[in-house]
């Protein structure tokens, strides 16, 4: 029963703050009354006929033949009963309008008018505010203390009122106090860096590369933000022709961010991060520092509001990308019609028993002589770990140990957060616990 009066109290508080109005206008023998009406945006005007047959003609100018004009046209039927309402109309669009009697003359006899509707100012209820307020702090006196209670609490003046069976906002009972806050600016990972002095180079490779509005977007992100001093220790001629290549330079800068905010009290040795170029970099702690793979941290955990920066003393340089020689291929294993790395593999798992794995470790012997040179060695991307399948024969699907977002494995239970299972058979299922 609490609840139920409670949820009347504040839908009274809401509609209570409305401030429409309503106003009337008397369309007479000749005359509108009143002829000049200042009202507010979003107010309501009604005409109503106190005898003869008018309209209220807000289109076309019935002396000139000219357009009004009006911020918003407007126009009604003829009314010739007396007492009857003519039109009814909220005037939402700030301006002048202009309008007339198009019956008969009218107009040249005088019958026209003006509405002036002005912007609605803002307005406080100190009363509804107290009001509501009390329900949590009955010391709460006005909108001023009222807003500043409900920021401090978590709630700011855009707060959805919806869940207490409300329309609006806290700004709608307290507009004027809501109008004057500040919203607090918000630093992104770009802010950092464009506002360091020790990373020109990054501020212009991260805005050649089109990456600022990805960066500054909602994120989490982490940045291992490399200094100019790391990018001018670059061989000579490495960074013009990384700056001309603009999907490299997307491939270099992507492989220095990872998702989420990874603060250096969550870094572990050998912690292995994902970037967002897909590729990994490696964690080494010792009593000299951390390490993200070879580069040093020498400044750790700049905090920004949509992620985290570490400064780090080297330019990060993912791998290069995997290459299978089909050339070499074709050259040992043509007389076998075999031309490319993929058919090999194929042919020795079909023809002789071998695994991928053991395909990829083969030297040749004894058919050929590969001059030391195994399988893999020749066949980089059809060898690399994501292209070799694992054949399950029989293999009994048990978890192993479960994981974080970050890589680490929990030991305890996690409520409400994203975990993964890890299963022997190299599945993984996503997983939340709630409590």
């Amino acid at each position: 029963m609490k609840a139920i009066q409670l949820l009347l109290i504040f839908q009274f508080l809401i509609f209570s703050s409305y401030s429409q109005q309503t106003w009337n206008i008397e369309a007479g023998m000749y005359y509108y009354s009143p002829s000049d009406l200042v009202i507010n945006q979003g107010d309501v005007v009604i005409w109503t006929n106190a005898g003869g047959c008018h309209d209220v003609n807000g289109l076309t100018n019935s002396l000139t033949g000219n357009s009004f004009n009006n911020p918003e046209s407007f126009s009604s039927e003829i009314s010739c009963e007396t007492g009857e309402e003519i039109f009814t109309y909220t005037f939402n669009t700030t301006g002048v309008y202009n309008y007339d009697c198009s019956y008969y003359g009218h107009a040249s006899l005088g019958m026209v008018a003006n509405i002036t509707v002005n912007e609605l100012g803002c307005e406080d209820d100190d009363a509804a505010a107290t009001e509501l307020a009390a329900f949590w702090n009955p010391n709460i006196n006005g909108c001023e203390d009222a807003v500043e209670y409900f920021i401090s609490v978590g709630y700011p003046c855009d707060t959805d009122l919806s869940v207490l069976g409300m329309s609006g906002t806290i700004a709608d009972i307290c507009e004027c106090t809501c109008a004057d806050i500040e919203e607090p600016l918000q630093t992104t990972v770009v802010d950092i860096i464009v506002e360091s002095d020790s990373h020109n180079t990054l501020e212009s490779a991260v805005i050649a590369a089109d990456l600022v509005d990805v960066l500054s977007s909602e994120g989490p992100f982490t940045v291992f933000a490399p200094t100019d001093a790391a990018f001018n220790a670059l061989p000579e001629g490495t960074l013009d022709a990384v700056l001309a290549d603009i999907d490299l330079l997307s491939a270099i800068l992507t492989h220095h961010v990872a998702s989420g905010s990874v603060l250096s009290t969550d870094l572990v040795n050998e912690m292995m991060i994902t970037t967002l170029n897909g590729t990994e970099l490696i964690v080494s702690i010792d009593d000299n520092g951390v390490m993200i793979d070879n580069a040093m941290v020498t400044v750790a955990d700049v905090m920004a509001d949509n992620g985290v920066v570490h400064v780090i003393d080297t330019v990060l340089i993912p791998e290069d990308a995997c290459e299978d020689d089909n050339m070499t291929i074709e050259q040992y294993f043509g007389n076998f019609f075999i031309s490319e790395c993929g058919a090999l593999i194929s042919y020795l798992e079909t023809n002789y028993g071998y695994s991928q794995e053991e395909a990829c470790a083969w030297n040749g012997t004894p058919m050929l002589d590969l001059n030391g040179l195994i399988i893999s060695d020749i066949c980089e991307c059809a060898c690399s770990p994501e292209n070799v399948f694992v054949h399950e024969n029989n293999i009994i699907k048990e978890p192993l140990y479960i994981i974080d977002l970050l890589g680490q494995v929990v030991s305890t239970p996690i409520y409400n957060k994203p975990l993964f299972i890890i299963f022997n058979d190299g599945s993984v299922q996503k997983i939340m616990i709630t409590n």
